[in-house]
């Protein structure tokens, strides 16, 4: 059997079920398998870990994504899971695989992205590794961070729980989308330009970590591969049943003018888009409205979009239509 036949999430439940029998269960563990990062105890200091690599002609093109843009969200993605997880980044390194035939400048523009990401975020640019690369670009990046008090994981998530997105979803996939259509002249238009630009520099919510430690958070996954997928995993993982409310979902009028010109469908790139990196946040309906409230007045956008509607044992994403039917929710990016 072939990779691409097995699939992305069946491959990687295999690889985890030989790491657990070969690792077994160790004390200094806190949070392994099957979350955002992993978290360790180590005297008496829990460290989280998190990794995440990016292709060429993969999650970007050469052609359209600046060597600065790419350092900079390189380090970024892997501080968001860090961020998800209640955990404040303190340390990154980079894997670098370069054909050889870049220029010198190329290399410089991406550690200047890097670095001003990081410096933005209060985070250690530690270095990291660079070979030659026979398919194109490759990075690899690696953060460190320290969490105190319990990680917030993608289990927890109860019955009657407020479900809260910041930002606005589907923003970056139409970015996506305007460069890989190669359309004129997207830079002229703000609406246009703000998509690219959640794209190719996403914003990991660093501000928001205060208020996050100071509410009675339950479950917390940040946005990689696209809402429902990853309301997927949060439902999955705390065995429950979400329920999406479509009406309420944040369309922006950068995203609404985006799939306009890209032909696409504003609402499907907001559920099933990726590459946003906003945080999926699973907090008691009680204090639903005062969470938000915080986020937005850290200069964080923050919107109830459903809520957990009942138990599952293998998790379940509902989506509550405008006019008043339920249907279940599919979609999302997968390698395989």
């Amino acid at each position: 059997m072939k990779v691409r036949e097995i699939g992305e999430y069946p491959l990687v439940a295999r690889l985890c079920e030989r790491l657990e029998q070969v690792f077994g269960v160790d004390k200094r563990v806190l949070v392994g398998l099957g979350d955002d990062a992993a978290v360790l105890e180590i005297s008496g200091v829990r460290l989280v870990l998190t990794i995440d690599t990016q292709l060429e002609n993969t999650h970007f093109r050469r052609s359209w994504m600046p060597a600065f843009d790419l350092g900079w969200k390189s380090v970024a993605i892997s501080i968001s899971d860090v961020v998800a997880m209640g955990g404040k980044p303190v340390a990154a390194l980079l894997g670098l695989g370069l054909t050889g035939e870049e220029p010198v400048a190329f290399v410089d523009e991406f550690y200047e992205g890097a670095i001003s990401l990081c410096q933005s975020t209060g985070t250690l640019l530690l270095g990291g590794d660079t070979v030659r690369s026979s398919v194109g670009l490759m990075v690899s990046s690696v953060v460190i961070g320290i969490v105190e008090g319990e990680p917030i994981q993608r289990k927890g998530a109860q019955v009657g729980d407020a479900i809260v997105v910041t930002g606005f979803v589907g923003e970056a996939s139409a970015g996506f989308w305007l460069l890989e259509q190669n359309v004129k002249d997207v830079f002229s238009s703000p609406l246009l330009r703000r998509c690219v630009e959640r794209f190719r520099r996403p914003i990991p919510r660093t501000n928001a970590l205060q208020i996050i430690r100071s509410f009675p958070v339950h479950a917390s996954i940040d946005i990689s591969d696209g809402l429902v997928i990853d309301a997927q995993r949060m439902a999955a993982a705390s065995k429950v049943q979400i329920t999406l409310d479509v009406a309420q979902l944040p369309l922006s009028e950068s995203l609404r003018e985006a799939a306009r010109v890209i032909g696409k469908d504003a609402l499907a790139l907001a559920l099933t888009g990726g590459e946003d990196y906003e945080l999926l946040i699973a907090v008691p309906s009680s204090v639903a409205e005062e969470f938000c409230q915080a986020i937005v007045g850290v200069g964080i956008p923050a919107h109830q979009i459903g809520f957990v509607s009942g138990t599952h044992s293998e998790g379940e994403v509902l989506g509550k239509n405008p006019d008043g039917t339920v249907s279940v929710l599919r979609g999302g990016f997968q390698h395989f």
